[in-house]
């Protein structure tokens, strides 16, 4: 009797001993009632669950990065992912296709993960306890993890924690994000109790630490900050039981050198054969074959603080003449400034560069990345360095084999202070966690304070800002900032803003903008200095912001067509 077909979803396996990839090979999908009935099928059925964490837009881009750079204020997005984009214009609408297809893409891994959660009690006398427990942890984790990204784009969403085996069973109403997130916080706690520390020759495979920081996220964005605070200790206070430490390199850690790293708690992986990402042709130089469709705005350049550890409005050590000078490492990490060497050439994107050069000093071609031809590349006069890789660049290749970091040991850190910061429990502990990854960007040891500026006060709004602004620098276009202005309720003062380009006459530039305590560069009266946008401009580039509307995304509105055709009602969003 046939039960199902994992809702026409495909079982993504293995492809060899020797590559250990997940989710490589297409299989058949599992259709008979005797399916689950061994662990060799249980694996199956977790890998195509696994699957469908590579949650990606066009050029096979990571959503999360399409989030942080079509929605928010640190990135701007020409093409690519369309309802990102709208979200950004404050045009965002039930009808846009983007988010069904957002919205339908966690569904499907739901369901993965329900299919084999409910089934693969049929191996449980023949499958190991502890392989049965594990392969039940990993599944508890992928559905969480979809949830948490429902819960907060949508808000209250339907919670389907079982197999639906008719089109009525899944016409369920709307669940409060409370009563999802409370679930879904025990799923990740039985979780980590099974899971190992890591996986010998699959470490691509979810540990005891991803189901605990994933909980420690998720108690972080829902206000919960004891339990926030607790799980990030954790990891923490067993850094040599679980692994982790700060890549010595933060540059490095986005780049090929990066991939093996301790820092790294879980990736969405691609290799070429199988499943591969244009990272570097979204983001890399047009003059490297590449088509820069997502770029960091001014905004982002002058967030980065100054080596005295001011903001450039307060510094001593900045002056708009030099204006990447003397500033936080992680900028130039971050980001391909005008005049840096990169994968070979010299970027430049000032409009007068009508060549460009190679690190030799020989003009390499016409400059596609200034303002001398239609939709400039560099829009804002800036490239994203991170996940842009060199390699890639220099080959002038089309694709990327490069897995995309989920969870690094950086974000636990700032998970942590955050949590004790809010529960106004400011301790050294805190002020160690932030240092910690504020000395790794210069290079330095965090009781190294002559080194790198080291944050000492303990007076809770100044870090609070600190805080913020930490994040903002850290995990910039990893796909944290959209979450992040929402819960902080900054959304409606950070978004609605015109995107400025960079510095065009640098020898002549005067003005500095002021930095609030939000982190948001304001720049009335000094605009003309930003004016590389002036003629040109992105259809995003000026940002709108409804605060009654604009802290949820839409429910599409086929979903509740669909549910309506039943006699059923499905709930909208307000304002929409």
């Amino acid at each position: 009797m046939k039960l199902y077909k994992l809702l026409v979803l495909l079982i993504i396996g293995f492809s060899s001993c020797e590559d250990n990839l997940l989710n490589l090979e297409s299989l058949t999908e599992p259709v008979d009632d005797v399916f689950y009935k061994n662990e060799e099928e249980l694996n199956l059925a977790l890998n195509g669950a696994y699957n469908s964490l590579r949650l990606t837009t066009d050029y096979k881009v990571p959503l999360m990065v399409a989030m942080d750079n079509g929605a928010t204020d640190i990135g701007v997005s020409r093409g690519l992912c369309s309802a990102m984009m709208n979200q950004g214009q404050g045009v965002q609408s039930p009808t846009n296709d983007g988010f069904l297809t957002i919205y339908s893409d966690h569904y499907k891994g739901i369901a993965r993960a329900n299919a084999l959660l409910e089934n693969m009690a049929r191996s449980k006398d023949v499958v190991p306890e502890d392989k049965y427990k594990q392969i039940e942890a990993q599944a508890l984790f992928v559905r969480a993890f979809h949830y948490m990204y429902l819960t907060e784009l949508f808000g209250d969403v339907p919670f389907l924690n079982k197999v639906i085996k008719t089109p009525a069973e899944g016409l369920i109403p709307r669940e409060s994000k409370e009563v999802i997130v409370e679930q879904i916080l025990a799923d990740l706690k039985k979780a980590s109790e099974a899971l190992p520390y890591s996986w010998k020759d699959e470490p691509e495979r979810v540990t005891k630490g991803a189901a605990i920081g994933l909980y420690a996220r998720i108690a972080l964005y829902n206000a919960r900050y004891a339990e926030a605070a607790a799980a990030a200790k954790e990891i923490m206070d067993n850094e040599p039981s679980f692994g982790y430490s700060l890549h010595k390199n933060y540059g490095e850690l986005f780049q090929l050198a990066g991939q093996t790293s301790s820092e790294i708690m879980f990736v969405m992986p691609f290799k070429y054969e199988y499943f591969f990402t244009q990272f570097s042709v979204t983001q890399g130089s047009r003059n490297l074959g590449s088509v820069s469709v997502m770029v960091p705005t001014q905004s982002m350049i002058d967030s980065y603080e100054c080596t005295d550890g001011e903001t450039i409005d307060k510094s001593e050590v900045y002056s708009p003449k030099q204006p990447f000078e003397n500033r936080d490492p992680r900028l130039k990490a971050s980001i391909i400034t005008p005049q840096s060497q990169w994968a070979g050439l010299i970027f430049e994107s000032h409009p007068d560069s009508v060549n460009f050069r190679l690190v030799d000093g020989k003009i390499g071609g016409s400059n596609k990345d200034c303002r001398t031809v239609s939709w400039p590349a560099a829009f804002c006069g800036y490239l994203w360095k991170k996940n842009t890789i060199e390699e890639t660049q220099k080959k002038i290749q089309s694709w990327d084999d490069h897995h995309f970091i989920l969870m690094r040991y950086a974000e636990i850190l700032l998970i942590y202070a955050e949590s004790k910061i809010m529960l106004g429990e400011i301790d050294e502990s805190v002020l160690n966690a932030i240092n910690r990854i504020r000395a790794r960007a210069y290079g330095a040891g965090v009781a190294d304070t002559d080194q790198y500026p080291a944050v000492q006060t303990r007076d809770a709004a100044k870090l609070k800002t600190i805080l913020r602004r930490e994040r903002k620098v850290e995990l910039a276009d990893e796909g944290f900032r959209l979450f992040d202005i929402r819960r902080w309720k900054i959304a409606e003062k950070v978004m609605p803003v015109t995107i400025y380009g960079r510095i065009l006459d640098t020898a002549t530039a005067t003005g500095v903008p002021r930095i609030d305590e939000d982190g948001l560069a304001h720049y009335q009266g000094i605009e003309q200095q930003y004016d590389l946008n002036k003629d040109d401009r992105f259809p995003n580039a000026t940002r709108m912001f409804n605060p009654g509307r604009d802290y949820l995304c839409p429910i599409p509105q086929q979903e509740i067509d669909t549910y309506a055709r039943f006699g059923v009602t499905l709930s909208q969003n307000a304002g929409y």
